[in-house]
């Protein structure tokens, strides 16, 4: 019995040192891929900026993603053995929103073939079409080669990964990216704790001005920054109309905010709409409250007590999929600001598609 813990203790310690043994093993191919006449980038060179769009039409920059790590899985074609590195990729992106990893898949094809396999695999992730390759040309990625990055939260490459197991990638990418990371958790965002200032923006409805904490004092107010296009943000309409309508009765204010460059009023109002959001819904131009408070993606809240002091920052809860969710962080941080208290969890960090933010002039 002894001797079957003993065996059994160190698990957890050489899985950590096979990641790290891979991670070597993956340094050594990229230099003999160098010395070969490869040319894909290493560690501390800047990731070139890209703007592709996805499946859906949706365009997505890196530049939208600073402040976050990326992960870009390259892929040679969107073949059967592809659609397994999709599938693989999938069952790991819980692991990825925890590390708040963003995970790009980059292919050729056409939009109507991305879509069919998007759809069909019900992914989590956007499928980006590089059709005249010059993304992947730019990474290095030659035809037929099927390379990963990942990609710090400062723009610099933190890992090139040439050696794909295309079945087994999610898990492989997942470790890969662990040891890149700094294991530090990210600090709390700078906000907590300080005074949130009154705005006042558009409603989307009528163009009227709608200030962030309305006419009457609320017990707490929730700021629900949303997009029109991404679907992780959708995913969460269910929840955020259940929220405000069992919160309002208690005093807690809900007003959502759009600040997507590429997002019009239309599509905007539409999707509120659609949704049936019970709170009014305000556009942010030139998302300069978002730069102001700090937001990066779609979905996020931000709480704020009735003293307009910011307590919780961050994600809804802890799962994209509403039945699998373990952990109800904007109901929790609401329940302890009622109860007179603080949340115990101030900050967690947000999940989803970054803020299509406008271009500096």
């Amino acid at each position: 019995m002894n001797t079957i813990k003993t065996l059994r203790k160190p698990a957890s310690i050489v899985k950590i040192g096979i990641s790290l043994v891979m991670a070597v093993i993956v340094g050594m191919v990229v230099a003999n891929m160098r010395q070969e006449g490869g040319r894909l980038l290493n560690p501390g060179e800047i990731a070139p900026k890209f703007a592709l769009k996805d499946q859906d039409n949706r365009e997505h920059r890196l530049e939208d993603y600073r402040n976050r790590p990326v992960t870009l899985a390259f892929l040679p074609d969107l073949s059967d053995s592809s659609v397994a590195q999709l599938r693989s990729l999938n069952s790991a992106i819980r692991q990825f929103d925890t590390l708040g990893v963003k995970l790009f898949a980059v292919a050729m094809g056409s939009f109507a073939n991305a879509k069919a396999v998007h759809d069909n695999e019900h992914l989590n992730f956007p499928i980006l079409l590089d059709s005249d390759k010059k993304v992947a040309g730019g990474y290095g990625v030659e035809t037929g080669q099927r390379v990963s990055y990942v990609v710090g939260d400062n723009g610099r490459v933190l890992l090139p990964i040439a050696m794909v197991h295309a079945a087994e990638h999610g898990q492989q990418l997942v470790e890969l990216t662990e040891c890149c990371l700094d294991k530090t958790p990210p600090a709390p965002s700078p906000l907590i704790g300080k005074s949130i200032s009154n705005f006042s923006l558009p409603r989307i409805s009528d163009n009227q001005p709608e200030s962030l904490y309305g006419s009457q004092p609320s017990k707490a107010t929730v700021l629900f920054v949303m997009s029109a296009e991404c679907p992780c943000s959708g995913g969460y309409d269910t929840r955020m109309v259940s929220l405000a309508r069992d919160y309002a009765a208690k005093g807690v204010r809900f007003i959502a905010m759009n600040s997507s460059a590429n997002e019009t009023a239309q599509e905007i109002a539409k999707r509120a709409q659609q949704a049936g959001y019970p709170f009014p819904v305000v556009k942010d131009a030139g998302n300069k409250i978002a730069d102001r408070i700090g937001a990066q993606v779609t979905p996020e809240v931000f709480v704020i007590d009735s003293s307009k002091v910011l307590r919780y920052h961050g994600r809804i809860d802890d799962n994209r999929k509403e039945t699998l969710v373990q952990s109800h962080d904007l109901r929790n941080a609401l329940d302890f600001l009622l109860a007179g208290k603080t949340p115990q969890r101030s900050d967690q960090r947000s999940f989803g598609c970054a803020i299509y933010r406008a271009k500096s002039k």
